[in-house]
């Protein structure tokens, strides 16, 4: 997918989910998309959109993804003892802390110079997960499993984790309807179950750090580990750690891909349930438990029975560049 260059500073900017503008992390500027750009990212999503309702079969998928991988881009970098890492990726991401390489079955990390503390806290975060003893749905698929890490030449470091070939960013899926959405929230809500079970607060959920499986209607947290930290430990500004920071950064997320650019700008629409719009404006309840309690009864009420939605997409799609 085409990447947006800050003009005012060089760096990589993120796009809202209305493919209407986009913001830079480092500088904070604003671009708004002229018309070219509007077009090629409104194309995109709407192929997105076509992947939610469309059926496709194994091999069908699979041809698509080995016709796109001939495509792919490749960045090299060079390790401490002179060895070259080719990364072949799909898609990237940049953050302040460091650039994400969406490869095929991984996710590659490259922590920016002198931040190997992040990578460090990234690992040790993840390994302080602990799941129930009865845990029967596997929740560990859901969070990182690293593979590996490199000291480059450079003095910057690299953090590998494993992925599935059919889990993307759902930032690639642009704004979403209602529904689609709600199961999203409950597999955030879940998720955030884990992180309170093992006593961690994760502020950094956000539509770059979630990865879905639309064939299986599965989300993993995979980014932003560098920000997370056991519970009530002291944050900048002061503020202890808890399990609103990680609950607010679910109902951002959620609102995000509803195509509200903040939290602060949802508003009721005729497309969204009123119970949903209530809960994402809501104050997170005290604990994860709880607030999954309310997301069910939210659920209920604004959608009625559950019922699976197939979203049908493939690498082909998801990735597909400008000729």
């Amino acid at each position: 997918m085409k990447n947006l260059i800050c003009k005012n500073c060089g760096g990589s900017m993120v796009l809202d989910p209305s493919a209407r503008t986009a913001r830079c992390h480092y500088c904070g500027a604003t671009y708004l998309l002229d018309h070219q750009d509007t077009d090629y990212f409104l194309d995109f999503y709407r192929q997105m959109e076509r992947f939610l309702s469309g059926g496709q079969d194994e091999t069908a998928r699979r041809i698509n993804a080995e016709a796109i991988w001939n495509n792919a881009d490749s960045t090299r970098f060079t390790s401490v003892d002179n060895q070259i890492i080719d990364v072949r990726h799909l898609h990237t991401y940049r953050s302040p802390y460091c650039d994400a390489y969406v490869a095929r079955s991984n996710i590659i990390f490259h922590f920016h110079q002198n931040l190997r503390s992040d990578a460090e806290v990234y690992s040790r975060m993840v390994s302080s997960l602990d799941y129930p003893s009865a845990d029967v749905r596997n929740l560990s698929d859901f969070f990182p499993r690293i593979t590996g890490g490199f000291r480059l030449a450079d003095g910057t470091h690299l953090l590998v984790i494993s992925k599935t070939e059919d889990e993307y960013p759902l930032r690639l899926f642009g704004t979403l309807s209602a529904r689609h959405v709600a199961w999203i929230i409950s597999r955030l809500e879940n998720l955030c179950c884990v992180l309170e079970f093992s006593g961690l607060v994760h502020p950094g959920i956000s539509p770059d750090t979630v990865f879905i499986d639309p064939y299986t209607h599965q989300a993993s947290l995979y980014g932003g580990w560098w920000e997370a930290c056991k519970v009530n430990t002291l944050r900048p500004g002061g503020k202890m750690a808890r399990s609103f920071d990680s609950l607010m950064g679910l109902r951002q997320t959620a609102a995000a891909m509803l195509g509200f650019p903040q939290l602060s700008d949802v508003r009721y629409r005729p497309d969204v349930p009123k119970p949903m719009i209530d809960f994402l404006t809501s104050i997170p309840k005290d604990t994860a438990y709880e607030d999954f309690a309310l997301w069910d009864k939210t659920l209920i009420a604004a959608f009625g029975e559950r019922k699976f939605i197939q979203m049908d997409t493939d690498d082909g799609q998801i990735y597909r560049k400008r000729v």
